[in-house]
């Protein structure tokens, strides 16, 4: 079928080329109105609506003056500080042997943000939960033959955590 006749069976559509032109734009607009809040004008070269989209403008920020590279212009937001994570390791000494098997957790841990730590929350593994207070060394004996995953989450005043894990194997003690 002939190019004219698919434009003829259209009345009052828009060329193709002018409609493509009007969802170019529309996307365009939806792309800068999630970017930035002003307001967006679209109109046609002879002032009507968005029917053909040919142009395009956005309305000034309230208070601003001067062009874009202005220095006089505020920022948009103020800088932001993002939190440094904590830094943390646990080792644990001796990591299997037989019961009753004493061991000890060895942690160091460090707030680059220099707030602190508020608390230590320990899970041995076998049923025993401790929040001690932050200590540098820890003994926990493990009575029980088996194999026991210890977690440590270290929590800072301002939320930010970390969880550590160490495993312990514990076998029957020999006859």
């Amino acid at each position: 079928m002939p190019r004219d006749t698919i434009n003829a069976s259209r009345s009052g559509d828009a060329p193709p080329r002018r409609a493509a032109s009007a969802v170019i734009c529309a996307l365009a607009m939806i792309a800068i109105a999630t970017l930035d809040p002003r307001p967006i004008h679209a109109q046609d070269q002879s002032g009507g609506g968005m029917g053909s989209g040919t142009g395009m403008t956005l309305a000034p920020l309230p208070g601003a003056s001067g062009s874009a590279g202005d220095d006089s212009m505020p920022p948009p937001m103020a800088k932001m500080h993002i939190m440094q994570p904590v830094h943390a390791s646990m080792m644990v000494a001796p990591p299997y042997g037989t019961s009753p098997l004493q061991v000890g957790f060895f942690v160091l841990a460090d707030d680059p943000e220099g707030i602190g730590f508020l608390t230590y929350s320990w899970n041995f593994g076998d049923g025993t939960v401790s929040a001690l207070p932050p200590e540098l060394y820890i003994y926990h004996t493990y009575h029980a033959p088996g194999t026991y995953l210890c977690s440590l989450v270290i929590k800072t005043v301002d939320g930010r955590a970390m969880t550590l894990m160490q495993g312990v194997t514990v076998a029957p003690a020999a006859d």
